[in-house]
């Protein structure tokens, strides 16, 4: 009976010793964690880079990423100073510095564009002539253009060709342009015209070519005509075209009642 009893006692004390075990674990005081929750700076170093040929602020974007990106890593430019600020650690540091050698590098230099060729001015010399059935001299004031009225008589219907006004001037033999305007009385004193010739794009026809082919690009002639201070009619040439220098051309011809307006155009390049 007494072995019974000690054999109760020792399984009682067996099941009532994890508990006390347990109890004593939850009445024991926490314990605080001494490890840091940042980084140890004493790791750290720093050093100022020097910047020769590029602008340190695109320099520090590249080279960013080469950093430790650790609390307290820094990488710092100055555009005044030409400089880049690191603080990070050491082998960080020789990373980032050698690859700033490989940047740091003169830019490559820029293409070289041919130089632009240089044109002469230019001599536009314009011609307006009245055409007409009418009696008078058709070589009145006209002789250097005799060839041309030559070649008109046979082409119209006209017999007198008489001058209105002549227009010279002088433009750029590159994108030149023109715009000249006056008042002339007909030579029968019947009307008096009110004109205005503009030319854009006076350039060569080919720029790397013989330049002698003159080029414009837009061409308007307008001529207003007025009796007694009362206009009574327009008229105008509008077209494109390209002489060779010291050709007279007849741009064009516009009527006008029973006459009609004639455009000779001469050109001349300065050398």
């Amino acid at each position: 009976m007494l072995t019974n009893t000690i054999k109760l006692i020792a399984i009682i004390a067996c099941a009532l010793l994890p508990l006390s075990t347990a109890f004593a674990q939850q009445n024991q005081p926490q314990t605080k964690q001494t490890e840091s929750q940042f980084v140890d700076f004493s790791g750290f170093k720093g050093k100022i880079f020097d910047i020769k040929n590029r602008d340190p602020r695109e320099l520090v974007y590249i080279l960013q990423p080469l950093g430790s990106g650790f609390k307290g890593a820094i990488m710092q430019p100055n555009s005044e100073y030409k400089t880049i600020t690191v603080r990070d650690f050491p082998e960080n540091i020789a990373t980032i510095e050698e690859a700033i050698k490989r940047l740091d590098v003169p830019l490559p230099p820029k293409p070289t564009q041919p130089p632009r060729p240089t044109f002469p001015d230019i001599e536009v010399y314009a011609h307006i002539l009245i055409a007409s059935n009418g009696e008078g001299d058709s070589n009145q004031s006209l002789p250097a253009l005799a060839d041309v009225i030559k070649q008109l008589q046979s082409t119209l219907n006209y017999k007198n060709y008489q001058l209105l006004t002549s227009i010279e001037q002088r433009t750029r033999y590159d994108n030149g342009s023109i715009d000249a305007s006056g008042t002339a009385d007909f030579p029968d004193k019947s009307l008096t015209g009110e004109y205005q010739l503009q030319i854009k794009n006076v350039s060569p026809e080919n720029r790397q070519a013989d330049s002698s082919q003159i080029y414009l690009g837009d061409l308007r002639f307008t001529m207003r005509t007025i009796v007694d201070r009362r206009p009574i009619g327009n008229t105008g040439i509008n077209t494109k075209l390209s002489v060779r220098d010291g050709e007279k051309v007849v741009v064009g011809t516009a009527s006008l009642g029973d006459k009609a307006v004639i455009l000779v155009l001469t050109t001349r390049i300065l050398k």
